[in-house]
Formats: structure tokens, C-alpha cells, sequence
């Protein structure tokens, strides 16, 4: 029995040491032979053979490029064609041992006779990077990345991590202050602790009357009757840190609807961006509302501000 085994074994490795199309063809012709009776249509069975199976290799290449070319796969680069993606997000801490000093009210706290005060939890995330990361895993779900190789971590725990395929969420993230404080050749960084974006070659002037430096840059400015404007960024890098260079798209915004308009915006004009290259910079007004979110000039909407102690990533840094 045991050398029945061993002959079956040997039988099989010495087939499959052939080609498959030689294989398919041989089988072919022997079938065409038999249901035929006709010798002369093994020759033909074995030529149909080897044409079949080219034409299915020819088909399964095609369908390759095909995804390879396909708008989101060229605008994601190796986001869509490494098994693994991490998304990097960044909390706020709350000390609950200090309850009463750092409050987490419910949203309609003011329309309450007395305040809803939360319990918890100590780790809160920003309402406009909450939104964020739905539409970033929304992206990812139309090109059918497997859930289990998408890994949604904390910032703080990956600052030193590079070579990884990513999405790095929100203006306060640490990886985002590296990025724009480290990287060569950004087209935007924040400045004013988070609080304006400006152009990293913008110039700077002096304020006549006190002899101040100023910029020009863009950021929120209050409205009475309306809901005020806010600004966000897509940036998409190469890593600059790692060999491998993989894509790196930084979404963050000035305020909540800046971070979630700009990745509204990635996820509603993905073809029109997937022509944009490997890397590129788009600056995203948002008047109102995180879906109304639209592409600006920064020169056409950028006013002059005073600079201040500039943040990690700022022009200044």
C-alpha cells in the first residue's frame, strides 16, 4: 500500500512538472479522439488546449491592469496594493480624577435645566475626525481591502513606525506634525497652533504700524447669521522616512468640518484626484457643512494674519 503511495506521488509530481496549457491540450485532444473517433482531432485538441488557457492568461492580465489602472487603485497607490492599511487618528485625554475641571457636557447641554455631565470615557475623539475615519473605511470598502488587514490605530504608539501604507487623520495627530514638519517640498503647513494653513513658500511682510512679520494663510473667521467657514487639507506623500515610499495621505482640517470635508471631498472626486499624480496637495473650503466641501485657490482666499509662536509643523518650524 505503502509503495502504491509513493507511485501515485511520484505520478503526480511528474505531471504537474509540465506546462498546464500541454496538460489541458493533451486532455482536450484525448476527449475531441474519444467522443469522435477520429484521431486526427488529438492534434486539434491539443493545439485548442494551449489556445484556451493563453486566452484565459491573456484575460486574467487584463483584469490585473485593469485594477491597477482603475481611478481609486492609481489614486490610493500602495494603500490599494498592499495586503495591510493603517489608519492613524489621534485622541483627546480627559483626566477623570479631575472631573469637575475637564466637564464632558452632552451637545445640548445649554437647552437642559441642569448640565448632563458624561461620566466618560477618558479618550475622546474630535466629532470631525469621527466622520473622518467612516468615510476613509468607506473608501477602502469600494476596493474591497479585507476589514481584518485594516488596522485603525493611535497615533501616539506609531510616531517612530514608517514604511506602512496609511492614513494619517487630523491636524493635532503626531504623525501629522512630523509629517509636515519633517517631509520635503509640502505644498501646505499649519501655523498659529493649528489655527491658520498656510503656504509653505509664502513670503513673509512687515505690519507697518507695529513692525510685525505678517503671512498670508487662511482660517476661521466667525459669522453672525451663518455657520463659519472652515478649511481642510488633502495631502498625499510618498514616505520620506522609508525606502519602500509608500503613500501617505494626510487628511486634516482647522476645525471639525475641515477634517471631515476634506475627506468628503477625497471620497466624492477620487477620479478626478486619481489624475493628480503620486503626490499633490489640495486645499478644501468648507462654508457649510462638511459635504459642501469644494477645492479653492489659497491665493484667491488667503488673508494676512500675524504669525505667533508657530506650532510643531508651522511655516516657521
Amino acid at each position: 500500500m505503502q509503495r502504491l503511495k509513493n507511485f501515485l506521488k511520484r505520478l503526480f509530481a511528474w505531471l504537474t512538472s509540465f506546462p498546464t496549457s500541454l496538460l489541458a491540450g493533451l486532455l482536450g485532444g484525448v476527449l475531441l479522439t474519444l467522443l469522435l473517433q477520429d484521431l486526427n482531432l488529438f492534434v486539434a485538441g491539443v493545439v485548442l488546449g494551449v489556445l484556451l488557457e493563453q486566452l484565459l492568461l491573456g484575460t486574467k492580465t487584463a483584469a490585473s491592469h485593469w485594477g491597477r489602472t482603475h481611478p481609486l487603485q492609481r489614486l490610493l497607490g500602495s494603500i490599494a496594493s498592499d495586503p495591510d492599511c493603517y489608519i492613524y487618528f489621534s485622541s483627546f485625554r480627559r483626566d477623570l480624577d479631575r472631573p469637575n475641571e475637564f466637564k464632558l457636557l452632552r451637545w445640548d447641554a445649554p437647552l437642559r435645566s441642569s448640565e448632563a455631565l458624561l461620566a466618560g470615557p477618558a479618550f475622546v475623539l474630535g466629532e470631525g475626525d469621527a466622520v473622518c475615519l467612516s468615510l476613509i473605511l468607506g473608501l477602502l470598502a469600494r476596493i474591497g481591502k479585507n476589514p481584518e488587514r485594516i488596522f485603525v490605530e493611535r497615533a501616539e504608539k506609531h510616531v517612530e513606525n514608517w514604511g506602512r501604507s496609511s492614513f494619517v487623520v487630523g491636524a493635532h495627530n503626531p504623525k501629522t506634525m512630523v509629517i509636515l514638519t519633517k517631509f520635503q517640498g509640502l505644498p501646505y503647513r499649519f501655523d498659529n497652533n493649528y489655527g491658520v494653513i498656510t503656504k509653505t513658500d509664502s513670503p513673509a511682510l512687515k505690519y507697518e504700524q507695529t513692525g510685525e512679520d505678517m503671512r498670508l494663510g487662511v482660517y476661521i473667521r466667525q459669522a453672525r447669521d451663518s455657520e463659519p467657514t472652515d478649511y481642510g487639507l488633502v495631502l498625499k506623500v510618498k514616505d520620506q522616512f522609508h525606502p519602500l515610499r509608500k503613500t501617505l495621505f494626510v487628511i486634516a482640517g482647522i476645525g471639525p468640518a475641515g477634517t471631515a470635508g476634506a475627506a468628503y471631498y477625497l471620497q466624492a472626486n477620487f477620479q478626478q484626484l486619481a489624475t493628480s499624480g503620486d503626490e499633490f496637495g489640495i486645499l478644501v473650503q468648507v462654508p457649510s457643512g462638511y459635504q459642501s466641501a469644494r477645492v479653492v485657490n489659497f491665493d484667491q482666499v488667503a488673508s494676512y494674519y500675524i504669525p505667533t509662536i508657530p506650532a510643531p509643523g508651522g511655516p516657521n518650524a
